[in-house]
């Protein structure tokens, strides 16, 4: 027997969650937001801006927040995957790219084949980043990859 749930079942997009009180907001797709808490949150990645999730309206409330396994902007990305980018085609911003970091992205693919125009000296910092970046996603754990990177969006290093 099926377990009644507490109102119509929604979707919507993570507006802002704040770790600190594990208090967040959602953006439904019937134009309410939904205030939640992060033990109503019942996915293994943590909740981050941008999320396009599953959850049932308790009131003003979300409860049982799924992320979207629809949405390809939720999609978990793979750590080595983003690192190996950064390596080889980091300079040109392919791994911002694969992050869903558009516009860094488009900065770092314009000023290199700008770069190679003006002597190849805006394409060598570029590498430069990019090298940087491959160090850090290495280096780093998949949680914190997720949160940081993925979740959290950060754009540079």
């Amino acid at each position: 027997m099926a377990k009644a749930v507490a109102g119509p079942a929604l979707k919507g997009v993570v507006l802002d969650f704040d770790e600190d009180t594990s208090r967040g907001i959602i953006s439904a797709l019937d134009s309410h937001r939904y205030e939640f808490e992060g033990n109503n949150w019942l996915s293994e990645r943590f909740p981050g801006p941008g999320m396009h999730v599953d959850f049932v309206a308790d009131g003003e409330r979300a409860t049982q927040i799924y992320i979207d396994p629809c949405n390809p902007k939720s999609a978990s990305k793979n750590r080595m995957a983003a690192a190996l980018l950064a390596f080889f085609f980091g300079w040109l911003g392919f791994h911002k790219y694969y992050l869903h970091n558009n516009q860094p992205a488009t900065i770092m693919l314009c000023v290199s084949l700008g770069g190679l125009l003006l002597l190849g000296v805006p394409t060598l910092i570029m590498m430069v980043i990019g090298f940087v970046e491959f160090i850090l996603y290495v280096t780093t754990t998949d949680e914190e990859f997720e949160k940081v990177y993925v979740s959290g969006r950060k754009d540079w290093f």
